[in-house]
Protein backbone atom coordinates (compact mmCIF):
# COMPACT_ATOMS: atom_id res chain seq x y z
CA UNK A 1 0.00 0.00 0.00
CA UNK A 2 1.19 3.50 -0.62
CA UNK A 3 1.26 5.57 2.09
CA UNK A 4 -1.66 7.90 0.36
CA UNK A 5 -3.81 5.70 1.80
CA UNK A 6 -2.98 6.16 5.48
CA UNK A 7 -2.21 10.00 5.11
CA UNK A 8 -3.24 13.17 3.62
CA UNK A 9 -1.05 14.23 0.67
CA UNK A 10 2.57 15.46 1.61
CA UNK A 11 2.15 13.67 4.68
CA UNK A 12 4.20 9.99 5.75
CA UNK A 13 4.76 8.11 8.72
CA UNK A 14 7.29 10.05 9.94
CA UNK A 15 6.85 13.48 8.27
CA UNK A 16 3.12 15.91 8.65
CA UNK A 17 2.36 19.51 7.26
CA UNK A 18 0.78 19.81 10.77
CA UNK A 19 1.49 18.99 14.38
CA UNK A 20 0.47 15.43 15.30
CA UNK A 21 -2.34 14.83 17.67
CA UNK A 22 -4.08 11.75 17.10
CA UNK A 23 -2.71 7.64 16.73
CA UNK A 24 -4.88 4.96 15.19
CA UNK A 25 -4.52 2.17 17.46
CA UNK A 26 -5.56 -0.57 15.07
CA UNK A 27 -3.05 -3.38 15.22
CA UNK A 28 -2.72 -2.87 11.18
CA UNK A 29 -1.86 0.53 11.58
CA UNK A 30 -0.32 1.61 14.73
CA UNK A 31 0.19 5.24 13.19
CA UNK A 32 0.46 8.74 14.30
CA UNK A 33 -1.62 11.06 12.44
CA UNK A 34 -1.60 15.10 12.30
CA UNK A 35 -5.42 16.95 11.36
CA UNK A 36 -4.54 16.81 8.11
CA UNK A 37 -4.77 13.10 7.83
CA UNK A 38 -7.59 12.08 10.18
CA UNK A 39 -10.23 12.40 7.83
CA UNK A 40 -8.21 10.36 4.31
CA UNK A 41 -7.06 7.66 7.41
CA UNK A 42 -11.11 7.62 8.17
CA UNK A 43 -11.69 6.72 4.51
CA UNK A 44 -9.03 4.24 4.14
CA UNK A 45 -10.84 1.81 6.85
CA UNK A 46 -13.91 2.41 5.53
CA UNK A 47 -12.88 1.46 1.94
CA UNK A 48 -11.04 -1.66 3.70
CA UNK A 49 -13.99 -2.56 5.51
CA UNK A 50 -12.11 -2.05 9.06
CA UNK A 51 -12.89 -0.59 12.50
CA UNK A 52 -10.75 3.00 12.87
CA UNK A 53 -9.21 3.33 16.45
CA UNK A 54 -8.54 7.09 16.14
CA UNK A 55 -7.76 8.15 19.27
CA UNK A 56 -6.03 11.58 20.92
CA UNK A 57 -2.58 11.36 21.86
CA UNK A 58 -4.02 11.61 25.58
CA UNK A 59 -6.26 9.05 25.09
CA UNK A 60 -4.19 7.01 23.68
CA UNK A 61 -1.59 7.36 26.43
CA UNK A 62 -4.24 6.66 28.94
CA UNK A 63 -5.26 3.13 27.33
CA UNK A 64 -1.70 2.25 26.87
CA UNK A 65 -0.92 3.32 30.60
CA UNK A 66 -4.09 1.11 31.78
CA UNK A 67 -3.10 -1.89 29.80
CA UNK A 68 0.57 -2.15 30.99
CA UNK A 69 -0.72 -1.74 34.90
CA UNK A 70 -3.34 -4.12 34.49
CA UNK A 71 -0.26 -6.70 32.35
CA UNK A 72 2.18 -5.95 35.76
CA UNK A 73 -0.82 -6.69 38.30
CA UNK A 74 -1.62 -10.16 36.50
CA UNK A 75 2.02 -11.14 36.67
CA UNK A 76 2.21 -10.64 40.26
CA UNK A 77 -0.83 -12.22 41.01
CA UNK A 78 0.45 -15.37 39.23
CA UNK A 79 3.64 -14.71 41.52
CA UNK A 80 2.16 -14.47 44.01
CA UNK A 81 -0.40 -18.24 43.38
CA UNK A 82 0.21 -20.95 45.69
CA UNK A 83 2.10 -22.87 42.81
CA UNK A 84 4.96 -20.37 41.98
CA UNK A 85 4.99 -19.30 45.90
CA UNK A 86 5.97 -22.79 46.91
CA UNK A 87 8.98 -22.20 45.00
CA UNK A 88 9.72 -19.39 47.25
CA UNK A 89 8.33 -20.14 50.56
CA UNK A 90 7.96 -23.54 50.98
CA UNK A 91 8.27 -23.84 54.81
CA UNK A 92 4.83 -21.51 55.05
CA UNK A 93 3.15 -23.03 52.76
CA UNK A 94 3.82 -26.59 54.49
CA UNK A 95 2.70 -25.16 57.87
CA UNK A 96 -0.05 -23.62 56.58
CA UNK A 97 -1.32 -26.72 54.35
CA UNK A 98 -0.28 -29.28 57.36
CA UNK A 99 -2.63 -26.77 59.72
CA UNK A 100 -5.66 -27.35 57.61
CA UNK A 101 -4.61 -30.81 57.54
CA UNK A 102 -4.52 -31.35 61.63
CA UNK A 103 -7.02 -29.76 62.03
CA UNK A 104 -8.94 -31.96 59.79
CA UNK A 105 -7.45 -34.81 61.75
CA UNK A 106 -8.38 -33.84 65.10
CA UNK A 107 -12.43 -32.85 63.92
CA UNK A 108 -12.19 -36.58 62.81
CA UNK A 109 -10.60 -37.93 66.32
CA UNK A 110 -13.21 -36.05 68.25
CA UNK A 111 -15.87 -37.24 66.28
CA UNK A 112 -14.07 -41.21 66.59
CA UNK A 113 -14.02 -40.62 70.43
CA UNK A 114 -17.43 -39.47 70.88
CA UNK A 115 -18.62 -42.30 69.04
CA UNK A 116 -16.60 -44.62 70.89
CA UNK A 117 -17.89 -43.29 74.46
CA UNK A 118 -21.32 -43.54 73.30
CA UNK A 119 -20.55 -47.33 72.33
CA UNK A 120 -19.12 -47.68 76.08
CA UNK A 121 -21.86 -46.12 78.10
CA UNK A 122 -24.28 -48.43 76.09
CA UNK A 123 -21.98 -51.61 76.88
CA UNK A 124 -21.84 -50.05 80.32
CA UNK A 125 -25.69 -50.15 80.51
CA UNK A 126 -26.09 -53.54 78.78
CA UNK A 127 -23.74 -55.02 81.48
CA UNK A 128 -25.29 -53.56 84.52
CA UNK A 129 -28.52 -54.44 83.30
CA UNK A 130 -27.68 -58.02 83.00
CA UNK A 131 -25.87 -57.69 86.73
CA UNK A 132 -29.67 -56.37 88.27
CA UNK A 133 -31.44 -59.38 86.13
CA UNK A 134 -29.11 -62.08 87.77
CA UNK A 135 -28.55 -60.04 91.32
CA UNK A 136 -29.05 -63.34 92.80
CA UNK A 137 -26.28 -65.18 91.23
CA UNK A 138 -23.89 -63.64 93.43
CA UNK A 139 -25.18 -65.61 96.36
CA UNK A 140 -25.00 -68.95 94.87
CA UNK A 141 -21.14 -67.86 93.80
CA UNK A 142 -20.73 -67.25 97.37
CA UNK A 143 -22.16 -70.42 99.25
CA UNK A 144 -19.47 -72.50 95.99
CA UNK A 145 -16.52 -70.64 97.45
CA UNK A 146 -17.34 -71.42 101.37
CA UNK A 147 -18.28 -75.40 99.75
CA UNK A 148 -14.62 -74.91 97.99
CA UNK A 149 -12.74 -73.50 101.04
CA UNK A 150 -14.79 -76.21 103.16
CA UNK A 151 -13.17 -78.83 100.79
CA UNK A 152 -9.93 -77.03 100.71
CA UNK A 153 -9.59 -77.56 104.06
CA UNK A 154 -10.64 -80.96 104.71
CA UNK A 155 -8.09 -82.17 101.87
CA UNK A 156 -5.34 -79.92 104.21
CA UNK A 157 -6.44 -82.08 107.02
CA UNK A 158 -5.78 -85.45 105.28
CA UNK A 159 -2.52 -84.73 104.44
CA UNK A 160 -1.36 -82.89 107.48
CA UNK A 161 -3.22 -84.85 110.54
CA UNK A 162 -1.66 -87.76 112.06
CA UNK A 163 -4.92 -89.40 112.59
CA UNK A 164 -6.83 -88.63 109.57
CA UNK A 165 -9.28 -91.09 109.88
CA UNK A 166 -12.60 -88.78 110.76
CA UNK A 167 -11.39 -87.05 107.01
CA UNK A 168 -11.36 -89.95 105.32
CA UNK A 169 -14.97 -90.90 106.22
CA UNK A 170 -15.96 -87.38 105.12
CA UNK A 171 -14.36 -87.96 102.15
CA UNK A 172 -15.47 -90.95 101.48
CA UNK A 173 -19.31 -89.84 102.18
CA UNK A 174 -18.67 -86.92 100.11
CA UNK A 175 -20.94 -87.42 96.79
CA UNK A 176 -19.07 -84.53 94.75
CA UNK A 177 -21.34 -85.27 91.63
CA UNK A 178 -24.20 -84.74 93.53
CA UNK A 179 -22.67 -81.24 95.26
CA UNK A 180 -21.96 -80.17 91.57
CA UNK A 181 -25.32 -80.91 90.61
CA UNK A 182 -27.18 -79.06 93.33
CA UNK A 183 -25.33 -75.64 92.43
CA UNK A 184 -25.24 -76.04 88.65
CA UNK A 185 -29.15 -76.77 89.18
CA UNK A 186 -29.64 -73.30 91.89
CA UNK A 187 -27.56 -71.05 88.47
CA UNK A 188 -29.37 -72.59 85.77
CA UNK A 189 -32.81 -71.95 87.33
CA UNK A 190 -31.68 -68.46 88.33
CA UNK A 191 -31.17 -67.58 84.85
CA UNK A 192 -33.31 -69.14 83.05
CA UNK A 193 -35.98 -66.76 84.85
CA UNK A 194 -34.45 -64.10 84.03
CA UNK A 195 -34.02 -62.97 80.01
CA UNK A 196 -30.03 -61.57 79.65
CA UNK A 197 -29.27 -59.93 76.79
CA UNK A 198 -25.83 -61.69 75.37
CA UNK A 199 -22.77 -58.91 74.91
CA UNK A 200 -20.83 -58.86 72.09
CA UNK A 201 -18.65 -56.19 70.66
CA UNK A 202 -19.01 -57.11 66.93
CA UNK A 203 -16.27 -55.12 64.40
CA UNK A 204 -16.79 -55.40 60.92
CA UNK A 205 -14.36 -55.81 59.29
CA UNK A 206 -15.73 -55.11 55.66
CA UNK A 207 -16.56 -51.10 56.85
CA UNK A 208 -13.05 -50.95 58.85
CA UNK A 209 -11.62 -51.84 55.26
CA UNK A 210 -13.60 -49.14 54.04
CA UNK A 211 -12.53 -46.56 56.33
CA UNK A 212 -8.82 -45.53 54.68
CA UNK A 213 -10.50 -45.45 51.27
CA UNK A 214 -12.94 -43.14 52.96
CA UNK A 215 -10.03 -40.84 53.95
CA UNK A 216 -8.74 -40.44 50.84
CA UNK A 217 -12.00 -39.03 49.55
CA UNK A 218 -11.70 -36.45 53.12
CA UNK A 219 -8.26 -35.19 52.69
CA UNK A 220 -6.13 -35.49 49.60
CA UNK A 221 -3.28 -33.24 48.22
CA UNK A 222 -5.05 -30.88 45.36
CA UNK A 223 -2.80 -28.84 42.77
CA UNK A 224 -4.56 -26.64 39.87
CA UNK A 225 -3.65 -29.54 37.43
CA UNK A 226 -5.89 -32.20 39.49
CA UNK A 227 -9.27 -32.01 37.70
CA UNK A 228 -7.00 -32.39 34.43
CA UNK A 229 -5.01 -35.32 35.85
CA UNK A 230 -7.88 -37.41 37.05
CA UNK A 231 -9.56 -36.82 33.68
CA UNK A 232 -6.56 -38.17 31.66
CA UNK A 233 -6.29 -40.94 34.05
CA UNK A 234 -9.82 -42.17 33.56
CA UNK A 235 -9.47 -45.00 31.68
CA UNK A 236 -6.22 -46.15 33.86
CA UNK A 237 -6.36 -48.97 36.13
CA UNK A 238 -3.02 -47.57 38.50
CA UNK A 239 -0.83 -45.26 39.43
CA UNK A 240 1.92 -45.82 42.46
CA UNK A 241 0.87 -46.04 45.41
CA UNK A 242 1.99 -47.15 49.12
CA UNK A 243 2.82 -51.08 49.81
CA UNK A 244 2.80 -51.43 53.67
CA UNK A 245 6.46 -52.52 54.87
CA UNK A 246 7.71 -52.59 51.46
CA UNK A 247 8.53 -49.08 49.60
CA UNK A 248 6.42 -46.27 49.74
CA UNK A 249 5.25 -44.08 46.67
CA UNK A 250 2.61 -41.53 45.96
CA UNK A 251 -1.39 -42.33 45.89
CA UNK A 252 -3.44 -40.57 43.68
CA UNK A 253 -7.40 -40.73 43.81
CA UNK A 254 -7.54 -42.98 40.82
CA UNK A 255 -5.60 -45.99 42.35
CA UNK A 256 -6.94 -46.59 45.97
CA UNK A 257 -4.91 -49.11 48.99
CA UNK A 258 -6.84 -52.00 50.38
CA UNK A 259 -5.42 -50.94 53.47
CA UNK A 260 -3.42 -53.21 56.32
CA UNK A 261 -4.91 -51.44 58.95
CA UNK A 262 -6.65 -55.41 58.07
CA UNK A 263 -7.31 -55.09 54.58
CA UNK A 264 -8.55 -54.37 56.05
CA UNK A 265 -12.43 -52.73 54.83
CA UNK A 266 -14.15 -51.73 51.57
CA UNK A 267 -16.53 -53.99 50.40
CA UNK A 268 -19.88 -52.11 51.68
CA UNK A 269 -21.69 -52.40 48.31
CA UNK A 270 -20.48 -56.14 46.74
CA UNK A 271 -22.04 -57.48 43.59
CA UNK A 272 -24.56 -60.26 43.62
CA UNK A 273 -22.63 -63.60 44.37
CA UNK A 274 -23.53 -65.10 40.38
CA UNK A 275 -22.67 -61.53 39.12
CA UNK A 276 -19.88 -62.11 36.52
CA UNK A 277 -17.76 -59.68 34.80
CA UNK A 278 -17.09 -59.29 31.04
CA UNK A 279 -13.43 -60.37 30.04
CA UNK A 280 -11.52 -58.40 27.87
CA UNK A 281 -8.85 -60.23 25.67
CA UNK A 282 -6.02 -60.36 28.43
CA UNK A 283 -2.68 -62.51 28.98
CA UNK A 284 -2.72 -61.93 32.66
CA UNK A 285 -4.08 -65.15 33.16
CA UNK A 286 -1.38 -66.95 30.82
CA UNK A 287 0.04 -69.95 32.40
CA UNK A 288 3.22 -70.19 32.63
CA UNK A 289 4.85 -71.99 35.60
CA UNK A 290 6.73 -75.69 35.04
CA UNK A 291 5.04 -78.71 35.87
CA UNK A 292 4.81 -79.51 39.28
CA UNK A 293 5.13 -83.68 39.40
CA UNK A 294 8.81 -85.31 39.06
CA UNK A 295 6.79 -88.59 39.64
CA UNK A 296 5.05 -91.03 36.69
CA UNK A 297 1.58 -90.54 38.18
CA UNK A 298 0.12 -87.30 38.35
CA UNK A 299 -2.15 -87.69 40.87
CA UNK A 300 -4.75 -85.41 43.18
CA UNK A 301 -5.56 -86.95 46.81
CA UNK A 302 -8.57 -86.75 49.20
CA UNK A 303 -8.63 -88.51 52.48
CA UNK A 304 -12.61 -89.06 53.63
CA UNK A 305 -13.02 -87.96 57.03
CA UNK A 306 -14.47 -90.25 59.26
CA UNK A 307 -13.74 -93.33 57.17
CA UNK A 308 -9.89 -95.17 56.94
CA UNK A 309 -10.10 -94.33 52.86
CA UNK A 310 -7.97 -92.19 50.04
CA UNK A 311 -9.21 -91.68 47.03
CA UNK A 312 -7.02 -90.46 44.24
CA UNK A 313 -7.72 -89.06 40.57
CA UNK A 314 -5.45 -89.13 38.18
CA UNK A 315 -5.01 -86.11 36.24
CA UNK A 316 -3.81 -88.01 32.88
CA UNK A 317 -6.30 -90.43 32.46
CA UNK A 318 -9.07 -88.75 34.65
CA UNK A 319 -9.57 -92.01 35.90
CA UNK A 320 -10.32 -92.23 40.21
CA UNK A 321 -9.05 -95.30 42.52
CA UNK A 322 -10.20 -96.24 45.83
CA UNK A 323 -7.21 -96.87 48.42
CA UNK A 324 -8.28 -99.08 51.81
CA UNK A 325 -5.97 -97.75 54.30
CA UNK A 326 -5.14 -100.29 57.12
CA UNK A 327 -5.02 -98.24 59.97
CA UNK A 328 -6.89 -98.72 63.26
CA UNK A 329 -8.03 -95.19 63.79
CA UNK A 330 -10.35 -93.04 61.63
CA UNK A 331 -9.41 -90.20 59.43
CA UNK A 332 -9.86 -86.71 61.76
CA UNK A 333 -12.41 -84.33 60.62
CA UNK A 334 -10.60 -80.37 59.33
CA UNK A 335 -7.64 -82.64 58.80
CA UNK A 336 -5.10 -81.26 56.06
CA UNK A 337 -3.57 -83.14 53.21
CA UNK A 338 -0.32 -82.99 50.60
CA UNK A 339 1.32 -84.25 47.76
CA UNK A 340 4.85 -83.47 47.54
CA UNK A 341 6.48 -83.31 43.37
CA UNK A 342 7.79 -87.12 43.50
CA UNK A 343 4.15 -88.35 44.85
CA UNK A 344 4.36 -88.57 48.22
CA UNK A 345 1.70 -87.81 50.18
CA UNK A 346 0.98 -86.30 53.47
CA UNK A 347 -1.65 -85.95 56.15
CA UNK A 348 -1.73 -83.88 59.20
CA UNK A 349 -3.71 -82.43 61.64
CA UNK A 350 -6.95 -82.63 62.54
CA UNK A 351 -10.12 -82.38 65.31
CA UNK A 352 -9.70 -85.22 67.59
CA UNK A 353 -12.76 -83.78 70.25
CA UNK A 354 -14.13 -80.53 70.17
CA UNK A 355 -10.70 -79.42 72.35
CA UNK A 356 -8.52 -81.82 71.16
CA UNK A 357 -6.39 -81.34 67.87
CA UNK A 358 -3.88 -83.75 66.23
CA UNK A 359 -0.31 -83.23 65.98
CA UNK A 360 0.75 -86.03 64.32
CA UNK A 361 2.15 -86.28 60.57
CA UNK A 362 1.31 -89.35 58.51
CA UNK A 363 2.84 -90.38 55.48
CA UNK A 364 1.12 -93.25 53.09
CA UNK A 365 2.86 -96.28 52.31
CA UNK A 366 1.39 -97.89 49.73
CA UNK A 367 4.56 -100.20 49.30
CA UNK A 368 3.73 -101.43 52.90
CA UNK A 369 0.24 -102.76 52.63
CA UNK A 370 -1.03 -99.18 52.42
CA UNK A 371 -0.41 -97.95 56.07
CA UNK A 372 -0.02 -94.68 57.26
CA UNK A 373 3.52 -94.14 58.93
CA UNK A 374 3.87 -91.79 61.77
CA UNK A 375 6.60 -89.62 60.55
CA UNK A 376 6.53 -86.55 62.90
CA UNK A 377 4.94 -84.67 65.38
CA UNK A 378 3.66 -80.64 64.89
CA UNK A 379 4.71 -78.98 68.15
CA UNK A 380 1.28 -77.49 67.79
CA UNK A 381 -1.56 -79.45 67.34
CA UNK A 382 -4.09 -77.98 65.07
CA UNK A 383 -7.01 -78.71 62.73
CA UNK A 384 -8.07 -76.14 59.63
CA UNK A 385 -4.89 -75.16 58.79
CA UNK A 386 -3.23 -74.51 56.00
CA UNK A 387 -0.11 -77.26 54.64
CA UNK A 388 2.15 -75.76 51.75
CA UNK A 389 5.49 -77.32 50.00
CA UNK A 390 8.59 -75.13 49.34
CA UNK A 391 12.57 -75.89 49.18
CA UNK A 392 11.51 -79.07 50.13
CA UNK A 393 9.69 -78.38 53.48
CA UNK A 394 6.24 -79.06 54.32
CA UNK A 395 4.92 -75.56 55.86
CA UNK A 396 1.96 -75.93 58.73
CA UNK A 397 0.30 -72.34 59.43
CA UNK A 398 -2.34 -71.21 61.32
CA UNK A 399 -5.66 -73.11 62.25
CA UNK A 400 -7.59 -73.57 65.21
CA UNK A 401 -5.67 -75.03 68.54
CA UNK A 402 -8.65 -75.21 70.73
CA UNK A 403 -12.65 -75.52 69.88
CA UNK A 404 -12.81 -71.47 69.06
CA UNK A 405 -9.12 -70.78 69.49
CA UNK A 406 -7.00 -70.21 66.92
CA UNK A 407 -3.24 -69.96 66.24
CA UNK A 408 -0.39 -67.80 64.34
CA UNK A 409 2.28 -70.60 65.00
CA UNK A 410 3.98 -71.26 61.80
CA UNK A 411 6.22 -74.45 61.50
CA UNK A 412 7.91 -76.40 58.62
CA UNK A 413 8.51 -80.21 58.36
CA UNK A 414 12.09 -80.53 56.83
CA UNK A 415 11.43 -84.05 54.65
CA UNK A 416 15.03 -85.18 53.24
CA UNK A 417 16.11 -84.41 57.48
CA UNK A 418 12.94 -85.67 59.09
CA UNK A 419 12.79 -83.03 61.66
CA UNK A 420 10.27 -80.37 62.70
CA UNK A 421 11.56 -76.33 63.05
CA UNK A 422 9.32 -73.68 64.39
CA UNK A 423 9.01 -70.84 62.40
CA UNK A 424 8.01 -67.35 62.90
CA UNK A 425 4.19 -66.37 63.68
CA UNK A 426 1.98 -65.29 61.29
CA UNK A 427 0.85 -61.57 61.77
CA UNK A 428 -3.13 -62.97 61.74
CA UNK A 429 -4.53 -66.13 62.98
CA UNK A 430 -7.42 -67.69 60.63
CA UNK A 431 -9.54 -70.80 59.94
CA UNK A 432 -8.96 -72.30 56.69
CA UNK A 433 -6.71 -69.79 54.94
CA UNK A 434 -5.21 -70.33 51.41
CA UNK A 435 -1.35 -70.26 50.97
CA UNK A 436 1.03 -71.14 48.07
CA UNK A 437 4.20 -70.60 47.45
CA UNK A 438 6.04 -68.25 45.30
CA UNK A 439 8.52 -67.83 43.35
CA UNK A 440 10.66 -70.65 45.55
CA UNK A 441 11.12 -68.27 48.48
CA UNK A 442 8.28 -66.77 49.36
CA UNK A 443 4.41 -68.18 50.87
CA UNK A 444 1.66 -65.75 50.46
CA UNK A 445 -1.57 -66.15 52.70
CA UNK A 446 -5.02 -65.05 52.02
CA UNK A 447 -7.87 -64.65 54.10
CA UNK A 448 -10.11 -66.97 55.85
CA UNK A 449 -12.31 -66.26 59.10
CA UNK A 450 -11.24 -65.03 62.76
CA UNK A 451 -12.00 -66.03 65.98
CA UNK A 452 -15.35 -64.44 65.64
CA UNK A 453 -16.28 -65.77 61.84
CA UNK A 454 -15.89 -62.61 60.23
CA UNK A 455 -13.27 -62.42 57.36
CA UNK A 456 -9.59 -62.12 57.39
CA UNK A 457 -9.46 -59.28 54.95
CA UNK A 458 -4.93 -59.21 55.39
CA UNK A 459 -3.05 -60.72 53.00
CA UNK A 460 0.46 -61.55 54.42
CA UNK A 461 4.03 -63.00 52.71
CA UNK A 462 6.34 -65.27 54.62
CA UNK A 463 9.87 -64.82 53.61
CA UNK A 464 11.64 -68.77 54.14
CA UNK A 465 14.86 -66.93 53.55
CA UNK A 466 14.90 -64.22 56.68
CA UNK A 467 11.87 -66.04 58.35
CA UNK A 468 9.65 -62.99 58.61
CA UNK A 469 6.31 -62.26 58.29
CA UNK A 470 5.20 -59.20 56.71
CA UNK A 471 1.04 -58.02 55.70
CA UNK A 472 0.98 -56.80 51.86
CA UNK A 473 -0.85 -53.50 51.18
CA UNK A 474 -2.02 -53.60 47.36
CA UNK A 475 -3.25 -51.25 45.24
CA UNK A 476 -6.67 -52.41 43.45
CA UNK A 477 -8.44 -49.55 40.96
CA UNK A 478 -11.86 -48.81 41.20
CA UNK A 479 -13.08 -50.88 38.79
CA UNK A 480 -11.73 -53.90 40.39
CA UNK A 481 -12.64 -52.32 43.86
CA UNK A 482 -16.29 -52.47 42.27
CA UNK A 483 -16.18 -56.03 41.98
CA UNK A 484 -13.92 -57.58 44.49
CA UNK A 485 -16.01 -59.53 47.11
CA UNK A 486 -13.46 -60.83 49.65
CA UNK A 487 -10.93 -62.76 50.93
CA UNK A 488 -12.43 -66.47 51.93
CA UNK A 489 -12.14 -69.17 54.07
CA UNK A 490 -11.12 -72.84 51.82
CA UNK A 491 -10.41 -70.51 48.78
CA UNK A 492 -7.70 -71.90 46.35
CA UNK A 493 -4.38 -70.10 44.78
CA UNK A 494 -1.63 -70.63 42.55
CA UNK A 495 1.19 -69.03 41.41
CA UNK A 496 0.82 -68.90 37.71
CA UNK A 497 3.09 -66.80 36.20
CA UNK A 498 6.82 -65.36 37.21
CA UNK A 499 4.68 -62.17 38.88
CA UNK A 500 1.03 -63.54 39.10
CA UNK A 501 -0.73 -65.25 41.62
CA UNK A 502 -4.38 -66.90 40.86
CA UNK A 503 -6.79 -67.00 43.81
CA UNK A 504 -10.53 -68.41 43.74
CA UNK A 505 -13.08 -69.73 45.21
CA UNK A 506 -14.34 -70.45 48.85
CA UNK A 507 -17.05 -70.44 51.37
CA UNK A 508 -17.85 -66.80 53.10
CA UNK A 509 -18.89 -66.28 56.81
CA UNK A 510 -22.79 -67.50 56.16
CA UNK A 511 -20.87 -70.84 54.34
CA UNK A 512 -22.38 -69.92 51.02
CA UNK A 513 -20.09 -71.18 48.33
CA UNK A 514 -18.35 -68.26 45.98
CA UNK A 515 -17.34 -68.31 42.67
CA UNK A 516 -15.14 -64.87 43.21
CA UNK A 517 -11.52 -65.37 41.84
CA UNK A 518 -9.00 -62.10 40.75
CA UNK A 519 -5.30 -62.58 40.88
CA UNK A 520 -2.46 -60.70 43.08
CA UNK A 521 0.22 -58.77 40.78
CA UNK A 522 3.63 -58.63 42.11
CA UNK A 523 5.78 -56.39 40.18
CA UNK A 524 9.42 -56.10 40.33
CA UNK A 525 9.71 -53.07 42.41
CA UNK A 526 8.16 -54.81 45.19
CA UNK A 527 4.33 -52.97 44.18
CA UNK A 528 1.71 -55.60 44.08
CA UNK A 529 -1.84 -55.33 42.73
CA UNK A 530 -4.92 -56.69 42.81
CA UNK A 531 -6.14 -57.34 39.26
CA UNK A 532 -8.68 -59.11 36.82
CA UNK A 533 -11.41 -59.11 39.84
CA UNK A 534 -13.71 -61.58 39.28
CA UNK A 535 -13.02 -61.57 35.32
CA UNK A 536 -12.48 -65.59 35.17
CA UNK A 537 -15.24 -66.64 37.85
CA UNK A 538 -15.38 -70.37 38.81
CA UNK A 539 -18.00 -72.52 36.90
CA UNK A 540 -19.36 -73.42 40.39
CA UNK A 541 -19.67 -71.36 43.05
CA UNK A 542 -18.39 -73.50 45.55
CA UNK A 543 -14.65 -74.11 48.20
CA UNK A 544 -12.42 -76.27 48.63
CA UNK A 545 -11.26 -78.53 51.40
CA UNK A 546 -8.41 -80.06 49.34
CA UNK A 547 -6.91 -76.72 48.25
CA UNK A 548 -3.46 -77.98 46.94
CA UNK A 549 -3.10 -76.72 42.75
CA UNK A 550 -1.34 -78.43 40.61
CA UNK A 551 -0.14 -77.33 37.32
CA UNK A 552 0.58 -79.31 34.46
CA UNK A 553 1.33 -78.48 30.78
CA UNK A 554 0.20 -75.23 31.26
CA UNK A 555 -2.66 -75.81 33.33
CA UNK A 556 -4.02 -75.79 36.56
CA UNK A 557 -6.18 -78.51 38.25
CA UNK A 558 -7.61 -78.52 41.31
CA UNK A 559 -10.33 -80.91 43.50
CA UNK A 560 -13.41 -78.78 44.18
CA UNK A 561 -15.79 -79.48 46.48
CA UNK A 562 -19.66 -80.52 45.78
CA UNK A 563 -22.77 -79.47 47.62
CA UNK A 564 -25.66 -81.94 47.51
CA UNK A 565 -28.63 -79.50 49.15
CA UNK A 566 -28.60 -76.72 51.33
CA UNK A 567 -24.77 -76.59 51.84
CA UNK A 568 -24.49 -80.46 52.70
CA UNK A 569 -20.89 -81.21 50.94
CA UNK A 570 -20.71 -84.73 49.34
CA UNK A 571 -17.81 -86.25 51.72
CA UNK A 572 -17.01 -89.07 48.84
CA UNK A 573 -16.44 -86.66 45.82
CA UNK A 574 -14.79 -84.01 44.68
CA UNK A 575 -14.94 -82.11 41.23
CA UNK A 576 -11.95 -82.46 38.98
CA UNK A 577 -11.46 -78.73 37.35
CA UNK A 578 -9.06 -77.58 35.05
CA UNK A 579 -7.99 -74.13 34.19
CA UNK A 580 -5.91 -73.22 31.01
CA UNK A 581 -5.87 -69.67 31.38
CA UNK A 582 -8.86 -68.77 29.03
CA UNK A 583 -11.51 -70.99 30.59
CA UNK A 584 -12.71 -73.22 33.21
CA UNK A 585 -13.45 -76.80 32.92
CA UNK A 586 -14.87 -79.76 34.24
CA UNK A 587 -13.15 -82.95 34.00
CA UNK A 588 -15.59 -85.72 33.79
CA UNK A 589 -13.78 -88.38 36.16
CA UNK A 590 -14.21 -92.16 35.10
CA UNK A 591 -14.87 -95.02 37.83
Amino acid sequence: MSTANYYHQGCTQYEHRALITNYCAVLECLRPLCPECIQEHYQYHMNSKTSPAIQSLTATRANCEKKISTAIQNLRKEIQSNDVQYMFNPDEILRQEIDKMEEAKQQMIQIIEIYFQQQENILKTKVNENQLKVKNIGGVFQKITEVINQLEGLKHNIVTSEEPYQYFSKTCRLDAKLLLDKYKSELKKIISTRELDPINVHIDQHRLFQLKNELAKIVYIMTHHTDELNESQQNKSFDQSPIQHVQPKSVDNQSRNISQQKFSQQLQAQPPAQTHVVAHVTTDFKIQRPNYFVSKDKILPFFRKDEKTLKVINIDTQQQKIINLNITYTIPAFHRSLILPNGDIYLSGGSLSQNQKESIIRKINISNNNTLQNVASMKVARSSHSMVYLNGSIYFIGGYVAQTNLTTSCERYVVAQNKMELCSKSNHPSNSPTCCPFNERYIYKFGGNDNNGQMVLVIERYDADTDQWCDIDPQISEIDLENFKGLFQYAACSQISPTKIFVFGGYDIEDNGTDFSFILEIESDGVHKIIQSNVKPLPYPEGFWNSQVIIDNNKLFVLQNIEMEDKIIDESNRCLLSFDGNDWKEIQVKL
